[in-house]
């Protein structure tokens, strides 16, 4: 196993100010990836542009008409990837020179490894974004020591190295291919969120962990591709912290909470009206998408 091994999937939508900086960091590399492929998510902004400029040996293309999500965007990446290793770095995410020979070798001798959850940095390297993430009972969610110093914490880091955790962050996630095909495609109805939690419980459902590895760092530059609107933003992360609920875990499980939802969405209509109309595309959505979720359901074996 080695860098020639490696297929780096950039997905970019609208990151005119950001996507160059990405790029600049895998191309400067020492000890280059196999192939770097970029995937254009139908930006309408300069971002596109700087895509179709970039013709470096190294790069492929995926140009997509429209907007397919960041979980959609990934499905495209790695339908092009010939790489036997699959590395995700964001549009706002800069690569280090320790982030790849470190998640490889974690994997090479980690046999039952699937996948390398990174050190995701931000702040210029000094606060820390995530050092793997876990997921609770309600399909939460959490990015361990968010907004921490880093230094105070190397130690903890140290010790954390090669324990399991429940996912990788997105932005820097190394996923072993052999024996993860089923993992692949992932669900792409959403436009963002839960995606890097859903390759997370697939994994660890083939009988693969996901280990943390301080050496494996990547920088982050959060926020671009966000909903302005905060109310927009967790309607979006609600939606896809649901729709996750209903594909993976128990049947009570997703019920309660879709009824905890749906309880303080009316009582909050009262200060806030879109409280309510949210409540009522979020029931359109599962209304609509029953059956693609019993497939997921099937498919992974999900006890009700």
């Amino acid at each position: 196993m080695n860098l020639s091994d490696v297929s780096v999937i950039i997905v970019n939508y609208n990151g005119a100010n950001v996507l160059p900086r990405a790029v600049a960091s895998i191309l400067r590399l020492e000890h280059q990836p196999g192939e770097l492929i970029i995937v254009d998510n139908g930006s309408t902004d300069d971002s596109r542009e700087f895509v179709k400029g970039l013709h470096e040996p190294l790069i492929k293309r995926v140009l997509l008409p429209t907007n397919h999500g960041v979980a959609g965007g990934r499905n495209a990446g790695v339908a092009l990837a010939s790489g036997k290793i699959l590395a995700f770095l964001d549009s706002d995410g800069e690569a280090t020179a320790t982030w790849l020979p470190g998640s490889l070798a974690m994997l090479q001798n980690a046999p039952r490894a699937g996948a390398i959850a990174p050190l995701v940095l931000m702040n210029n390297g000094t606060t820390i974004n995530g050092a793997g993430s876990v997921l609770d009972s309600s399909g939460h969610g959490r990015d361990r020591l968010w907004g921490e110093p880093l230094e105070p914490f190397r130690q903890v880091l140290e010790q954390w190295r090669g324990q399991p955790v429940d996912y990788p962050m997105g932005c820097g996630m190394v996923v072993r291919r052999d024996g993860l095909e089923p993992v692949w495609p992932l669900d792409d109805a959403l436009p963002k969120w839960h995606d890097d939690t859903e390759i997370g419980l697939r994994i660890r459902r083939l009988g693969y962990q996901v280990l943390f590895n301080p050496d494996a760092t990547v920088l982050h530059h959060p926020g671009h591709s966000d909903p302005k609107d905060q109310g927009e933003r967790q309607r979006l992360a609600e939606l896809a912290r649901l729709r996750l609920l209903w594909k993976y875990y128990p049947i009570k499980v997703a019920l309660w909470q879709s009824a905890y939802y749906a309880l303080f969405a009316v009582i909050g209509s009262r200060q806030r009206f879109q409280n309510w109309r949210d409540l009522q595309t979020i029931a359109v959505h599962f209304w609509q998408n029953a059956g693609k979720i019993r497939h997921v359901r099937r498919k992974w074996k999900i006890v009700s």
